[in-house]
């Protein structure tokens, strides 16, 4: 089986982060014996290069033997989808499903989504693009990465002070979907009641040093106004840190029964006094369980036998 990665988000050496969930896809499905070109690009600084990705597109599937292409984002798939010779398969990856403040990629999703075969990485995202049985397969976590280690090991390692309470913003903090005013808000509130709170928030850390990270914190606080289906929850579980969240993604599907964790309304207030709840709780081994089935090993499975499935279906 021969299959074209095609993506806008891949590391690189100006992003060495970026999209490094579509790498590790790519890796461990090449490990599983299956062969993987990829041809990615970035088009956030200029739209154009989706009018040259395109051509290269149709330069490659040209020049090699494909049996099929696995787009990556909405955008991506449009182009993918515009050639009809070899079958496509598009994961959306959250905010190309109706994120309000792009709702135009919402509405081209749609329609990519009937022209290949749609694969969300929630249930949420599907039924937003109206694609109730559709796959849902969400980026895997590195789970050898991504151990239990003692709190204050891991906070020396980042430099950090051993004493008090640390609260987790899984994400940048001058990114707007991820609710800032809100996580701020709850750790007002949480200091009201507990001393000696710090706040943090999930960048500008290589990948070894957010292992280091989702041990070193007491709580994940997702505060989002958008998601689908965020690595960096699973990744906190896989280090047994609770996560208390609003309803946002695929969360209260995955947060679902385990102690510590909690689903709750955008509220403040209630955010707090779950948050306090998750610091009396503290750890359990299962939540690394719940982070166990998404394991990039799993998911990768889970990604060959849709492909499989793909090709048996073109070739009938």
């Amino acid at each position: 089986m021969k299959v074209l990665c095609f993506t806008n988000i891949y590391p690189s050496e100006k992003e060495p982060s970026a999209g490094c969930f579509v790498r590790d896809l790519v890796e461990d499905v090449r490990a599983l014996g299956v062969d993987v070109e990829v041809l990615a690009f970035s088009g956030r600084e200029r739209r154009t290069e989706y009018a040259v990705a395109g051509r290269a597109l149709r330069r490659t599937i040209a020049a090699g033997r494909f049996d099929l292409v696995h787009a990556h984002y909405g955008l991506t798939g449009a182009l993918a989808v515009s050639q009809r010779s070899v079958p496509v398969i598009v994961t959306f990856h959250g905010s190309d499903t109706g994120n309000p403040r792009v709702r135009w990629q919402g509405w081209l999703s749609w329609f990519v989504a009937r022209l290949g075969t749609p694969v969300f990485v929630s249930r949420d995202g599907a039924l937003r693009l109206g694609c109730p049985n559709a796959a849902v397969v969400p980026a895997g976590v590195d789970v050898e990465l991504l151990r239990p280690r003692p709190a204050a090991e891991a906070r020396a390692a980042l430099g950090w002070r051993d004493r008090g309470r640390y609260l987790l913003l899984p994400g940048a903090r001058a990114n707007p979907d991820k609710g800032v005013r809100l996580f701020d808000a709850a750790v007002d509130e949480v200091r009201k009641r507990v001393q000696d709170v710090t706040a943090v928030s999930l960048e500008g850390f290589s990948r070894e040093q957010v292992a280091d990270v989702m041990n070193a914190v007491d709580v994940t606080l997702v505060t989002s106004n958008f998601e689908g289906s965020p690595v960096a929850v699973r990744e906190s579980l896989a280090c047994t840190t609770p996560v208390v969240s609003v309803p946002v993604g695929d969360l209260p599907e995955l947060l679902s029964g385990l102690p510590g964790c909690a689903i709750v309304p955008r509220d403040p207030v209630a955010l707090a006094d779950a948050v306090v709840d998750a610091f009396a709780n503290g750890r359990g081994s299962t939540l690394r369980e719940r982070a166990e089935r998404l394991s990039r090993r799993r998911v990768a499975e889970r990604t060959i036998a849709l492909y499989e499935t793909v090709l048996a279906r073109a070739g009938a």
